[in-house]
C-alpha cells in the first residue's frame, strides 16, 4: 500500500495568502462565537437553586451529577440554550446530552 500512495498525485493545491488571511479572520470570529455559547451555557448553569444551598442540603447540582456519570470532558449538551419566553428562570430545568460511560456514548 505504501508504494500506492507515495506514488499518487496531491490532491488539491495550496492556498493563496489571500485565501490563508481570509482563513484566520474566520478562525477568530468562530473564536469569539464559541466564547459566546460557552458564556450563554455557564449562565444557564447557574439557574435554579444556588448550588451552595444545595450542597448545605447533601445534594450535588444535575450538572454535577452529570459530570459524576460521564467520562471526563465528553458530555455535549444538546439543547441547554433553549429558554422558553416566559420562563424567569433562564432554563427549562431539563439537561439533555451526549456523552461517553464507560466508553461508550449514550443520551443523557
Amino acid at each position: 500500500m505504501r508504494q500506492y500512495f507515495q506514488k499518487m498525485s496531491p490532491i488539491g493545491r495550496e492556498l493563496k495568502e489571500k485565501e490563508r488571511e481570509q482563513g484566520k479572520a474566520n478562525a477568530i470570529k468562530i473564536g469569539k462565537v464559541e466564547k459566546d455559547v460557552a458564556d450563554a451555557i455557564e449562565k444557564r448553569k447557574m439557574a435554579g437553586l444556588p448550588a451552595e444551598k444545595l450542597h448545605k442540603r447533601g445534594e450535588k447540582t444535575a450538572w454535577e451529577r452529570i459530570d459524576l456519570l460521564v467520562d471526563p470532558g465528553t458530555f455535549v449538551p444538546l439543547n441547554s440554550l433553549y429558554d422558553p419566553e416566559f420562563n424567569q428562570e433562564g432554563s427549562t430545568g431539563v439537561i439533555t446530552g451526549l456523552g461517553k460511560i464507560s466508553g461508550r456514548y449514550g443520551v443523557i
